[in-house]
């Protein structure tokens, strides 16, 4: 997959399975395990840029990037999964992402290809991790499917917030 691209945005697509039963999903890899998201769930891909170092940044929480005007924070999931954590530099791929009401930047080791899911495997519960919420097969791989409100509740508890030169605060 490029290095940067649209996805479409999750005020324009749903959840719901299309005519064959299928959810698309954007499939990406940390390590040597393979990870996805649903598609209505992803903004855009894109590489990294400069981040503002708050003083609560940590394996996880990176920082806070500009995006088009506007803070978005920056996690790296490979830490969460238990992943080595190779340095962040300006290859390094960023998934944007939005779920809850909140929008993250997730950094990964690279993002694959959009793949569908057929809807019926979707709801097998058969892993006990709050951040995976499915874990299924596509292939020879097994993926797993993020529960990514949990992931951004936990790691995002309160609102990121950034001044943004120009911007007014309230």
């Amino acid at each position: 997959m490029p290095t940067s691209g649209k996805c479409p945005s999750p005020r324009r697509t749903t959840a719901v399975a299309d005519a064959a039963g299928t959810i698309p999903h954007l499939l990406f890899r940390l390590g040597d395990q393979h990870y996805a998201l649903a598609i209505e769930q992803v903004i855009e891909v894109a590489a990294m840029v400069e981040l503002v170092e708050t003083p609560d940044i940590d394996d996880v929480f990176l920082g806070v990037a500009n995006r088009h005007g506007a803070p978005l924070p920056v996690l790296d999931l490979r830490p969460v999964f238990r992943h080595p954590v190779p340095a962040v530099d300006t290859t390094t791929l960023f998934i944007v992402a939005h779920a809850a009401q909140q929008s993250a930047g997730l950094v990964v080791d690279e993002v694959l290809r959009i793949a569908h899911f057929d809807s019926s495997s979707l709801s097998q519960h058969v892993v006990r991790d709050r951040f995976v919420r499915s874990v299924v097969t596509h292939g020879d791989q097994m993926v797993q499917l993020l529960a990514l409100s949990s992931l951004l509740a936990h790691y995002l508890p309160q609102a990121v917030s950034v001044h943004v030169e120009g911007e007014q605060t309230q």
